[in-house]
């Protein structure tokens, strides 16, 4: 996806600012897991108050968007988790689900959640704009792919499980895929083992099933039996199974990215396949989305701000992810260090903290240079795009911060302070960018800046002006007054006439 090059102009819809944001540990400060006591998170009624008033005051100038790792039923369920709690978090405009899977735009109103409890989105309508443009760049057809999976399954006798959450049952109850009735998360302590190990057999044990978790229709988890691997006769249906399926994407010219994940204790010993429309030589990730708003923002001078705290927000919040491939691409093709280009990112970004910091070493200094005359460094520094990091220990985003907080592409702030970050990109674009600045409506400016005081000058201006109307309207009220004495003198010496006048 390109970023086209940034031009100045004043657009109808300049000065307004679309948010992305995580849920988990970014807009929702309180943990999963601490939401089932009733004594945990005495904090969250306060910042939903607060939260809540931002949104209000910043109503028709930050699009407020959630993008999440979570499925929409694990997003839901959470929904109702914090409502049992009344910690009345507000709904997004729309909400991203499956890490840059389908998107679903808000349908009801808060209040139709939290007073009738009925759920502002709805699973069975995606966004259809976003299934659309996936579909013209990689002929990617989700609910084609799901008849076709229903269709192997029918023909290898397979049971197929579809369910929200491949999670605890303690969290998600019949959402769960280890739920009654679906999958056995202990099915793999039936197996045959050696030392806790599960070892190669030629009796099937386990239950001969496939699970599919409901990721949405551009993307699709398949979750495999703990024997898968270790049982032939069990290994030559599933590889036939996905065999299968690689055929039928590839004969539809589907451009898709499959990748496994190995069985562990934490997904009861289960393997599991992820299969995404193809995303700029990966998997969709969250950077779908904000990098497309980024485009538009770049049209109408807006502002994009994308925030989180996991490993899963990354791609999001890597400013290096927005740069144009094509400018990428020319800054390579003429470089005299295109051993810089070719890093893996962790190493590019340690480049640029060097160059950022003032290192004075020849390699850095010619980089410096070049991607200062490249314009590569200048690019960086003016797409409108910033990041929110959540501060936390061990941060997996402490790169991103070590790298862009200098030129304050990286913005850090605490768990709960998502409203101040905000804040501070905005005014930090706003103080760059006059034409942005002066698109901003007034209120919006005041919020970012707080309300203009008025100068001394000023002021004696007023307090002149003041004196003067009030002196005009005392002597008219005196004129008037003197007017009105005189005219019933004038009165009186016409009604008393003497006894000898003529009539």
């Amino acid at each position: 996806m390109r970023i086209p090059v940034i031009q100045n102009k004043i657009a109808f819809t300049a000065g307004k600012v679309n948010l992305y944001t995580d849920f988990d540990g970014t807009y929702c400060p309180a943990k999963h897991s601490t939401l089932h006591d009733p004594n945990a998170n005495g904090f969250m009624n306060e910042y939903c108050s607060r939260i809540n008033k931002f949104w209000q005051t910043t109503e028709g100038d930050v699009h407020f968007n959630i993008t999440t790792g979570r499925t929409l039923g694990e997003y839901e369920s959470i929904s109702w988790l914090l409502k049992m709690r009344n910690f009345r978090l507000p709904f997004p405009e729309s909400i991203i689900t499956k890490d840059g899977s389908d998107r679903f735009v808000k349908t009801g109103t808060d209040t139709d959640f939290y007073e009738q409890g009925n759920f502002p989105f709805n699973y069975n309508r995606p966004q259809e704009e976003k299934e659309l443009e996936i579909k013209k760049l990689t002929n990617w057809d989700g609910d084609k792919i799901q008849a076709k999976l229903k269709r192997l399954a029918d023909k290898y006798k397979i049971r197929l499980v579809e369910a929200d959450s491949e999670n605890a049952v303690s969290d998600y109850g019949e959402r769960s895929l280890f739920s009654s009735g679906k999958l056995d998360p202990d099915e793999w302590k039936k197996l045959p083992s050696q030392n806790g190990q599960i070892i190669e057999h030629a009796s099937p044990v386990a239950d001969y099933a496939l699970g599919s978790r409901n990721d949405g229709k551009l993307k699709f988890n398949l979750i495999f039996p703990p024997d898968y691997g270790f049982c032939p006769e069990r290994n030559w249906i599933y590889d036939n199974i996905i065999t299968d399926l690689k055929g039928y994407l590839e004969s539809k010219k589907i451009r898709y990215h499959m990748e496994w994940e190995p069985a562990s204790d934490s997904n009861h010993r289960r393997i599991s396949c992820s299969i995404t429309p193809l995303f700029e030589h990966g998997a969709l990730t969250k950077l779908y989305d904000t990098k497309k708003a980024l485009k538009e923002a770049v049209k109408n001078n807006d502002i994009v701000i994308a925030a989180g705290d996991g490993s899963n927000d990354f791609d999001m919040l890597n400013p290096l992810g927005y740069l144009e491939e094509d400018f990428v691409r020319e800054c390579e093709k003429n470089s005299s260090h295109k051993e810089f280009y070719s890093k893996d990112i962790l190493q590019r970004l340690d480049d640029l903290k060097r160059i950022y910091n003032g290192e004075n070493s020849d390699y850095i200094n010619g980089l410096r240079k070049e991607l200062t005359q490249n314009g590569y460094l200048k690019q960086l520094e003016d797409l409108p795009i910033y990041s929110i990091v959540i501060r936390k220990q061990n941060s997996k985003m402490q790169p991103l911060i070590d790298t862009f907080s200098g030129i304050n592409k990286v913005i850090t702030t605490e768990s709960g302070g998502l409203d101040e970050g905000i804040k501070k990109a905005v005014r930090l674009y706003a103080e760059k960018n006059q034409i942005f600045k002066n698109a901003m409506s007034e209120k919006f400016k005041i919020l970012i800046f707080g309300a203009k005081k008025k100068s001394a000058k000023t002021v004696n201006y007023y307090k002149i002006g003041a004196g003067i109307l009030l002196s005009g309207i005392i002597g008219f009220v005196g004129y008037r007054y003197l007017n009105k004495s005189k005219g019933k003198d004038n009165e009186n010496n016409t009604g008393n006439k003497s006894p000898n006048s003529k009539s």
